[in-house]
């Protein structure tokens, strides 16, 4: 089987921009290629390769909500984000992941029209916020404590 996230995972394709900033027994997290994102769009994705949430096991899916919980401050801390969207639709890829993009409040769209809109990202940007992000997580003076990901 050829899965797109399990050769990124593997290092046998192309690395996110920033490299991973966040990894566990069960996720990975990374900036979303910069061309096709917003600034600070991130990408959760299972290191077990399944589908959906009725394929997580018990562990997965408990871990899942405590990783998002601090995905979702981090990237209003870091971004300024008056919301963070998530979408899943794994349609173009199929192994789990799920996007979390910050919508900013002066941002002239919202909902469907915010995710659907032009990208806005450059690699330069996408590389400085996974910096900020995995110094955020990997600090313990702030408390988060998250990351395992060198």
């Amino acid at each position: 089987m050829s899965c797109f996230i399990c050769n990124k995972h593997s290092g046998t394709s192309n690395q996110p921009p920033g490299g991973y900033i966040y990894e566990d027994e069960h996720w990975m997290v990374c900036h979303f290629p910069a061309e096709q994102s917003v600034i600070g769009q991130l990408v959760i994705e299972s290191k077990r390769h399944f589908l959906d949430f009725s394929d997580m096991n018990d562990e997965e899916a408990r871990s899942y909500g405590y990783v998002v919980k601090k995905l979702y401050a981090a990237l209003k801390q870091i971004t300024g984000a008056e919301r963070v969207y998530s979408l899943i639709t794994i349609d173009g890829v199929p192994h789990f992941h799920a996007h979390f993009i910050p919508r900013m409040s002066h941002s002239l769209t919202k909902g469907m029209t915010f995710i659907s809109q032009e990208k806005s990202c450059n690699e330069n940007e996408a590389v400085e916020i996974a910096q900020k992000l995995r110094n955020m997580f990997t600090s313990e003076r702030d408390g988060w404590g998250l990351s395992r990901h060198e």
